[in-house]
């Protein structure tokens, strides 16, 4: 039989991780059953609990550190109360997050609680199976991403409601709109009705939003080219030296009279470039930004942006998802995501 070996007096064996205390636990602590513990715990004890065993239950999971295990009562009740959102596959900008840190907080009203999946590229059949082991009982992705295979496979694992984000509605299920040309469409109307007849848009070069840049693009051209006015592109990076360039290439003329400029920070980097070579804004062109970020008032001049309203969406979407979960039948029309509106300022 081999000797064991003598431990260095410094070497300790590690201790085995404790495990969290359950309700069990606190129904010790508390000299009472677990059912009281439940009760208590779910604010559904009504008149059935003493406020003085209440207070000692409450105490007692205190002082153990105890918090509720929500898959667990989902296991036991039978009803998840989790509403699952994938990360979006292209990039998010301030009015975007507004809106779904707002539909978290409404649906935690109802009773829901909306868990983002960091996973931006996961799509089809292998993604559902993954969203579908999270048994949510709400889903809210990009179209492109599920199939009615994928919709099949999650019902089955007990998802009662899916809405899908996209820029048309979608024959797959009630569809939130979000299309990128309305924002578009808001500055040039704003534009136009201001008197600018000579318009460009920037579109970035960076590959990962030149897409949302072009839609951008032509949500301009869709109201300003019935009106007889054409709409110039203009490619420009987020980088001073290309700023720059575009800058001294106007001021040489010809150039714009006004220009939008796809969000707030490309406004902002534009309007530097223009003053530094010694354009003034908005006389000899004005410029329109995206998102309407706090610093677009603290700019001399103020920066004029588009900004999406979002209160309505947000309590029709988070409605819509508590009248599917509870069985409702309806005819769900599109929800319109967010609503553009200019917010106007010095700089047009």
């Amino acid at each position: 039989m081999a000797e064991e070996l003598p431990r260095e007096p410094h070497e300790q064996q590690p201790a085995p991780p404790k495990r969290p205390p359950t309700s069990v636990d606190v129904a010790r602590r508390a000299g009472v059953s677990q059912a009281t513990v439940s009760y208590v715990l779910n604010n559904t004890a009504g008149g059935r609990v003493s406020e003085e065993t209440q207070a000692r239950v409450r105490a007692a999971a205190a002082e153990l550190g105890y918090t509720a295990h929500a898959m667990a009562r989902s296991l036991r009740s039978g009803q998840s109360t989790t509403i699952l959102f994938p990360q979006l596959s292209l990039p998010t900008g301030p009015m975007i997050t507004r809106f779904y840190e707002g539909l978290a907080v409404r649906l935690g009203a109802l009773g829901y609680t909306f868990i983002y999946h960091v996973d931006s590229q996961a799509q089809g059949l292998e993604a559902a199976r993954v969203w579908a082991s999270l048994r949510p009982v709400g889903l809210l992705v990009e179209a492109a991403r599920i199939s009615p295979e994928a919709i099949a496979l999650l019902r089955t694992a007990g998802t009662r409601a899916i809405i899908v984000l996209s820029e048309s509605p979608s024959e797959l299920a009630p569809t939130l709109l979000n299309n990128d040309s309305d924002v578009g469409a808001c500055a040039a109307d704003y534009l136009l009705g201001a008197g600018y007849r000579q318009l460009a848009v920037i579109v970035p070069r960076e590959a990962n939003i030149m897409g949302l840049g072009l839609e951008r693009l032509s949500g301009m051209e869709r109201v300003a080219l019935p009106r007889g006015v054409a709409v110039e592109r203009v490619d420009m990076g987020f980088d001073e030296a290309d700023a720059a360039q575009l800058a001294e290439r106007w001021k040489r003329g010809p150039r714009p009279s006004a220009v939008f400029a796809y969000n707030d920070e490309y406004a902002m980097l534009l309007m530097r470039a223009l003053l530094d070579a010694g354009l003034a804004i908005p006389q000899d062109i004005a410029i329109v930004g995206a998102d309407n970020l706090p610093l677009g008032s603290l700019l001399r001049p103020r920066l004029t942006s588009v900004h999406k309203g979002d209160v309505a969406g947000i309590d029709v979407t988070a409605d819509t998802f508590h009248a599917l979960i509870q069985g409702a039948q309806i005819d769900i029309p599109p929800i319109r995501l967010l609503q553009p509106e200019i917010v106007v300022r010095e700089s047009a």
